[in-house]
């Protein structure tokens, strides 16, 4: 039971041993989860005050929404002498060719990205070494670089602070006694618990001495509610950036499930004992909730479907049932078409269209810092 990278599902799908099931084309978006409380209102003031003296800005996404999890909200005001650093964190929740397809669209539209695994250390000293290689401090003599951590709840930002002084501590111990690289620092670390909400305060931390390296670490700010597009914050919800019970356990599995068949990801199947591939999220949750409660040796009365949705999703937080990334990769020809709507566009205005044809959440074709400028 729960047997880790099963793919035997999958290639049986592909032979044809399931020839029987249809996925959902559809999903039917009746909630729209959103959750914004009041710290996160507090924290966007102090960011917007203390942005005027940040050399760096490290915006973190979760790699398995490279585009949904974009904080778009507080990037318009940052100046021409700010650099902006996006990070795709949980790269390895995600195969290398989503990844890499991923980073490679942002750096074409004009912004440098890097896939990171802050849980282990992967790739951030690549952080550090941006940091110095393409900023000037405006603080030289005293401070020196600062740098901040932008984005949504519980994609990492915390994580990626210790990481980088973890990163700072091991090379100094590697260096022997004569090295000055974390001289003087002390070992304090961001709260990173992997829930959602656990930063509720701009914090201050130094992440080296020689050369000294300062960064903010900033709560998490939701995105404002769209009307028009409920998967969004769906897909935020499953990727746990708010409390499951906004959305709804359920909700959020039925989902998840909907996802997975549509993408043939059947690990699922080998992973919790099923017979087959399912579109009844109900089942599926009851059969998990009594394979719980029989490992448990718990004599079950009734099942309880949402221990079934909190273990399910859980999984697929973890990576057990197959790296599946939430968004669509636009490929080179829709980028191609996109840019050219752009152009032989009217601006936007009275008498011509409301917008500019419309591009991923997350995904600019034009300059962040000025969105009435044309493209790159």
């Amino acid at each position: 039971m729960f047997r880790e990278g099963a793919r035997r599902a999958y290639f049986k799908n592909l032979d044809g041993l399931f020839p029987d099931f249809r996925p959902r084309a559809t999903f039917n978006f009746d909630n729209h989860p959103h959750w914004f409380i009041g710290h996160m209102s507090k924290g966007k003031t102090k960011i917007m005050k203390r942005l005027k003296d940040v050399d760096v800005v490290l915006e973190v996404r979760d790699a398995r929404a490279p585009f949904s999890s974009a904080q778009t909200d507080m990037l318009f005001d940052l100046g021409p002498e700010v650099k902006r650093l996006v990070i795709l964190n949980k790269a390895d929740l995600v195969t290398p060719t989503v990844g890499m397809q991923a980073q490679t669209l942002i750096e074409e539209a004009g912004t440098p990205c890097l896939l990171t695994n802050a849980a282990q250390n992967k790739n951030l000293v690549k952080i550090k070494n941006f940091a110095m290689d393409n900023c000037r401090s405006k603080y030289p003599r005293t401070l020196g670089l600062m740098l901040m951590v932008i984005g949504l709840p519980n994609v990492g930002k915390s994580t990626i602070i210790n990481g980088l002084k973890s990163v700072a501590f091991s090379t100094a111990r590697k260096q022997g006694k004569d090295s000055k690289l974390v001289s003087g620092m002390k070992w304090t670390q961001a709260r990173a618990y992997g829930e959602p909400g656990v930063t509720r305060d701009v914090n201050f931390f130094q992440l080296a001495n020689k050369p000294r390296l300062y960064c903010y670490d900033t709560p998490g700010v939701s995105l404002l509610k769209v009307k028009i597009d409920p998967e969004r914050n769906t897909k935020l919800a499953l990727l746990k950036t708010m409390p499951d019970h906004m959305a709804g356990e359920m909700y959020l599995a039925d989902y998840l499930l909907y996802r997975l068949n549509k993408a043939q990801l059947f690990d699922y199947i080998d992973h919790l004992d099923l017979p087959g591939p399912t579109d009844d999220v109900r089942y599926l949750c009851s059969h998990v909730s009594a394979l719980l409660a029989h490992r448990k040796q718990v004599q079950l009365y009734f099942s309880r479907p949402t221990d079934g949705a909190k273990f399910f999703i859980e999984q697929f937080r973890e990576g057990h049932l197959g790296k599946l990334c939430l968004d669509h990769i636009p490929g080179p020809d829709e980028m191609r078409k996109l840019r050219q709507l752009r152009t032989q566009a009217e601006p936007p205005g009275p008498w011509g269209p409301p917008c500019y044809p419309s591009a991923p959440l997350g995904l600019e074709l034009d300059d962040l810092r000025n969105p009435k400028s044309g493209m790159k």
